[in-house]
């Protein structure tokens, strides 16, 4: 399933907080207006029709007052009875109520069909026109309704002599309580369709009335009037029941594929029931208009708040996108940075390592030079004693070899020779004394190259190798030189004086010879404190790796915390609904630690064994990484 974004959300639940409640309110406020006017409508169709009902009973009163008015004159109660008792009458008195029935029917114009009265049997003596003299109506509902005392309305039927619909109306003649006949008052029912025709409301609406029957009695379409049944047509079976149940209303129905809705009501003192029918669309065009104004309404304030919504959406994801994007730019210089630091410190540690293995070497060759330093200590310490011891024998000689001055020509030849190896002597401890000044100095700036120390040790030994044959030398020639002195003792005296040379010489050995010593103690004292000085700095390599190896590993979880921050940015945009897809490569990335991994790599001891030649090393330079190296992460 696609995940929504955020300007999504946003968007959508800011349209569905202004929809939600748009459609509740107007929705509710719609359903209420239109429930009102629909009420409205409804009880003005029910008002219509009971207008137009109140409009034919008054004019059906009007005329059962004619006809009872006409059923009381004493001339007509006179002629009907006489006519009921004797069977005939008098010329001149038909004539005269006849005339009379015909002026009544002009002065209301086409509103009767006819007039007329009848006898006591039903058959009629006088009318307006002469046309239905003779003609018995004793089978009509209303003359038998007459015959029981009543003014009535009969049924709507067809006129015998015109063919049109008539409402007849029926009074009873009555003399001292005596039934002797009947008025009757023929309405021509297109009067009383006129009257409610003249009705009119709106494009669709139309009145119509049936009788007791369902049969229509009027109608804007004269061809259903008494041809057309209500209860015989499908959908109107609920409202002609009511209307035949003389029950006021309003109801809905479907007739000929059109909706419609007609209000009804019964007209009082008749069989009859009158209904005003008007096309569902326009009855409910007000409720309609409502629903239309409310829908645009609610419509517009929809675009409205689309608009809104999406501009403050906008105004919040663009910003998140762009941080999103600078967050994920970030997160691409975090990790290549991270990457080139991890390997950077890979490389140091393994210097480190490299570098550390070499400072083992020389210390163990320190040590080695450090032991065969303390010995020449040791041979030097033993040749001062016995220079000194030689030169208290030579003092004690000195008053023999006053006896001995002859043979000391021999002797002064013998300590030339002497002279010569004392000399080479002294060009040896002196080459010595120059070997182990620049064995200081290689201690003192000692890295990785162990084997300038190797070429000043082996000096040292060829230089004591010499000291030592020329010390067998000496020693040959002093036994010689004894031998001549015992020879020549009688000739001390003589070289007394020469001897007095040899035991100077003698003196300043034994000095050359003490300071010798001293000079190898304060060596091996050097030496020492060289070793000390490599082991400090063993310590600080194997630091420096192990700090290099802690580096690189928390390079690694950077840059896997630079991933994750990554994958965070791209769910983030994603939310937001945008993508990652145009961010820097990694290498454009990395641009802000080029600096320190140029820093890194031009380091001295990075990667290779020190020269012969190298300085005192500080701690900075071997770490070469510091704060501000580290400020562009």
């Amino acid at each position: 399933m696609k995940k929504r974004t955020l300007g999504f959300k946003l968007t959508f639940g800011g349209i569905m907080l202004v929809l939600i409640p748009i459609l509740v309110i107007g929705g509710f406020s719609l359903y209420k207006a239109t429930g009102a006017l629909e009420d409205m409508a409804r009880g003005q169709a029910v008002q219509i029709a009971k207008n137009m009902s109140d409009m034919v009973e008054v004019a059906i009163k009007e005329e059962m007052k004619i006809a009872a008015s006409l059923s009381v004159q004493p001339h007509i109660i006179e002629a009907a009875a006489r006519v009921s008792r004797d069977g005939s009458d008098k010329a001149a008195e038909t004539e005269r109520i006849s005339a009379e029935l015909s002026k009544i029917a002009k002065q209301t114009g086409n509103d009767y069909e006819a007039l007329f009265v009848a006898d006591d049997k039903g058959v009629i003596f006088a009318d307006n026109n002469g046309k239905t003299r003779g003609i018995s109506v004793a089978d009509r509902d209303y003359i038998r309704e007459s015959k029981a005392g009543k003014v009535n309305l009969g049924t709507v039927i067809k006129s015998r002599a015109t063919g049109k619909p008539c409402a007849p109306i029926g009074a009873p003649i009555y003399k001292n309580d005596q039934f002797v006949g009947s008025v009757g008052v023929i309405l021509n029912t297109d009067f009383l369709s006129e009257k409610i025709q003249s009705v009119k409301v709106g494009e669709t609406g139309f009145p119509w009335m049936v009788d007791k029957s369902g049969l229509v009695i009027s109608h804007p379409k004269k061809e259903y009037i008494l041809e057309l049944n209500i209860t015989t047509l499908d959908g109107l079976k609920e409202i002609s029941s009511k209307m035949l149940g003389r029950q006021a209303g309003v109801e809905a129905y479907t007739h000929q594929g059109v909706k419609k809705i007609s209000g009804f009501a019964p007209v009082d003192n008749t069989t009859w029931s009158i209904a005003f029918t008007q096309n569902e669309n326009e009855f409910l065009a007000s409720a309609h208009t409502i629903r239309n104004f409310v829908l645009l309404i609610g419509a517009v304030f929809l675009a409205l708040t689309v608009v809104t919504v999406t501009f403050f959406t906008r105004s919040i994801t663009v910003p998140v996108t762009r941080s999103v994007k600078h967050l994920n730019d970030a997160a691409d210089q975090v990790a290549s940075a991270s990457g080139q630091v991890s390997s950077a410190s890979q490389s140091l540690a393994e210097g480190a390592s490299e570098q550390a293995a070499s400072i083992e070497e020389t210390s163990s060759s320190l040590e080695e030079m450090s032991s065969m330093t303390k010995q020449n200590a040791d041979n030097a310490s033993t040749a001062d004693k016995l220079m000194k011891e030689s030169k208290l024998m030579v003092e004690r000689a000195n008053g023999s070899m006053t006896e001995l001055t002859q043979s000391m020509e021999d002797i002064s030849k013998a300590s030339d020779e002497t002279s010569k190896i004392i000399k080479t002597i002294d060009e040896i401890a002196f080459q010595t004394n120059l070997l182990a000044l620049n064995a200081a100095v290689e201690a003192a700036r000692a890295g990785e190259a162990g084997a300038g120390f190797a070429v000043v040790a082996n000096e040292v030994r060829n230089l004591a190798m010499r000291a030592a044959e020329a010390a067998k030398n000496t020693s040959v020639l002093i036994e010689g030189t004894v031998k001549k002195v015992k020879e020549g003792s009688e000739l001390v005296e003589r070289t007394n004086g020469a001897f007095a040379e040899v035991s100077r010489s003698a003196s300043k050995v034994a000095d050359l010879v003490s300071e010798i010593a001293a000079a190898s103690s304060e060596q091996a004292q050097g030496i020492d404190q060289i070793n000390k000085a490599v082991a400090e700095m063993d310590k600080v390599t194997q630091q420096t790796a192990a700090n290099a190896e802690e580096s690189a590993s928390a390079s690694e979880e950077m840059n896997a915390q630079a991933e994750q921050m990554k994958d965070i940015a791209a769910e983030l945009m994603a939310l937001v609904g945008g993508d990652l897809e145009s961010r820097p490569s990694a290498t454009e990335a990395a641009a802000p630690s080029k600096a320190v991994l140029k820093k890194v790599l031009s380091f001295k001891g990075f990667g290779k064994k020190a020269d012969a030649g190298a300085g005192n090393v500080r701690p900075e330079t071997v770490i070469p990484l510091d704060d501000k190296d580290f400020k562009n992460f």
